[in-house]
């Protein structure tokens, strides 16, 4: 197990520490992320709930449809989402510090803005391990 780490949102006010590795690293392309962050797709390191916690500040949160995400009060800058049926938080990709982000796949394709050209498979949902059928898009 790595040592863990830490990481803030974009103001300071509060702080994650995650303890572990990662389960997977990704970019969602759900409309739900899109929403949610103003972007076509969202990078996000995945861990289980019990590896990440609030370190620092009173973060709040929202549920947009089912998962609630957790947000600084001061900046807004996105923490992470809890996926509650699967005992897991996607933490922000962009607060990890850096060479901590590496992607393996994209999900959920089917919403996508537009496509991405490059080397990682593209999901049209998700993965099996997180649901899914496997099944990919071909851009």
């Amino acid at each position: 197990m790595s040592e863990a780490m830490r990481a803030a949102c974009r103001c300071g006010a509060a702080e994650i520490e995650i303890s572990g590795e990662p389960v997977a690293q990704f970019f969602c392309h759900c409309d739900d992320c899109q929403i949610v962050h103003g972007a076509a797709y969202v990078p996000e390191s995945v861990y289980a709930a019990d590896a990440v916690s609030v370190a620092r500040g009173e973060p709040a949160a929202f549920t947009l449809k089912r998962n609630p995400r957790v947000f600084c009060r001061d900046c807004g800058t996105r923490a992470f989402i809890d996926v509650l049926a699967l005992k897991l938080r996607g933490v922000n990709g962009y607060l990890l510090p850096p060479g901590r982000f590496e992607p393996q796949f994209h999900m959920n394709c089917q919403f996508a803005v537009r496509p991405v050209a490059d080397s990682l498979p593209h999901f049209k949902s998700r993965p099996a391990r997180f649901g899914g059928s496997d099944e990919t898009v071909d851009w």
